[in-house]
């Protein structure tokens, strides 16, 4: 006769004293996303003006993220607004007067979002900084705002077209996105002045360039000495160089990004945005022209949600007397940054009938069961 045990679990198990390194290791794929919110500048465009959208996931009330890039986005309107541009998928670009309702669906969930487009025509630009000053061989980021004849403005970036007056002073480049905002690369190619002009329709706005042959001196890189609790979380530093003429500009998007310790936070070499890896400090640093400067990073590990260790399975049948007399629970643990990492082998395992089932509590067989007679015990 074969003879059969159950074997069980209740969630006993308690993180301290558990010895754990504490680095979850990839974002929690268990707890179900269970809301989207479609987040924007403004619910109103004008016509044949664009904006970003963002959405927001809700994972089961426990925590949120930016889940932007998962999105997959359709309009039940699209002659009054539309997805058209593929190298920026949650771009809207209004077509004509109206509303349209806006889904943004990430696996089977979805949301909502109602934008209005108006007929409002634009009557201004303003070009931002205003006569902007840079040091040869650098670039700046541009922006125009739009004024329009209902009263409202609106970032125009994007929809402009851009021209400068003199390509060997300064030609005019890509669209970075920039937080909430779109910015126009302008490139300072030799010392001099040059007008930047950006055209919406009839309405044009200028400013005046001026490149200089200042030398870059010393950089500094902001936030000074920062910690942040989690991994997986983005980190963005400004870097800032100071010039032989006591001038000032932001040069993150031209400098050499590095980490000293690429196992506690990563960053790549251009951006100045790092990423966190696990628990420590390290030196991240911004160079350019031979000169650099550096900041610490000080990374701590998250605290474990409550109730959040889940293990596998909820239950394991084991067989006596054959090769199905051994089985193995697994425990993953949630943290309050929406990461999850697998604690089998650094937890604490005991049964509460051990002479009925067994759980080895040492290397790397932490988690393994053992039937020993027929019964049931919890692990």
């Amino acid at each position: 006769m074969i003879n059969r045990f159950w074997s069980g679990f209740i969630l006993l198990l308690v993180l301290s004293g558990c010895g754990w390194d504490g680095t979850p290791t990839r974002h929690n794929d268990f707890t179900p996303l269970t809301s989207i919110e479609i987040v924007a500048v403004s619910t109103t465009i004008a016509a044949k003006t664009s904006t970003r959208l963002a959405v927001k996931g809700n994972f089961s009330g426990l925590f949120t993220r930016d889940i932007t890039n998962e999105a997959v986005w359709s309009s039940a309107s699209p002659a009054v607004a539309g997805f058209i541009t593929v190298t920026s998928p949650n771009r809207v670009t209004g077509q004509g007067p109206g509303t349209a309702v806006l889904t943004a669906t990430v696996g089977a969930v979805s949301g909502t979002f109602n934008l209005t487009v108006s007929d409002a025509t634009a009557t201004a630009l303003t070009i931002t900084p205003a006569a902007p000053s840079i040091a040869k061989g650098l670039n700046s980021r541009l922006g125009v705002s739009g004024a329009f004849s209902d009263d409202t403005t609106q970032d125009l970036t994007f929809d402009a077209v851009w021209t400068s007056s003199d390509t060997a002073v300064a030609t005019i480049g890509d669209i970075v996105e920039d937080k909430s905002e779109d910015k126009r690369i302008v490139t300072a190619l030799a010392a001099g002045t040059a007008t930047i002009s950006a055209t919406f329709g009839a309405v044009s706005g200028t400013t005046l360039l001026t490149v200089t042959a200042a030398v870059l001196q010393s950089i500094t890189v902001t936030p000074a000495n920062s910690s942040i609790t989690g991994f997986s979380k983005p980190v963005t530093f400004v870097a800032t160089g100071t010039f032989s003429d006591g001038t000032t500009a932001d040069i993150t998007s031209q400098a050499a990004w590095s980490s000293s310790r690429p196992e506690i936070a990563t960053i790549p070499a251009t951006g100045g945005v790092a990423t966190t890896v696990a628990a420590g400090t390290t030196s991240i640093s911004a160079a350019l022209n031979g000169i650099s400067g550096k900041t610490d990073l000080i990374v701590t590990a998250p605290a474990l949600i409550a109730n959040g260790l889940k293990i596998a399975p909820v239950s394991l049948p084991l067989l006596l007397n054959s090769v199905s007399a051994s089985g193995r629970f697994t425990v993953t643990a949630t943290f309050t940054d929406g990461t999850t990492k697998d604690v089998t082998a650094s937890s604490e395992w005991s049964s509460n009938f051990s002479n009925i089932a067994s759980v080895n509590n040492i290397g790397t067989d932490k988690g393994l069961v053992t039937g020993v007679t027929v019964g049931s015990a919890t692990i």
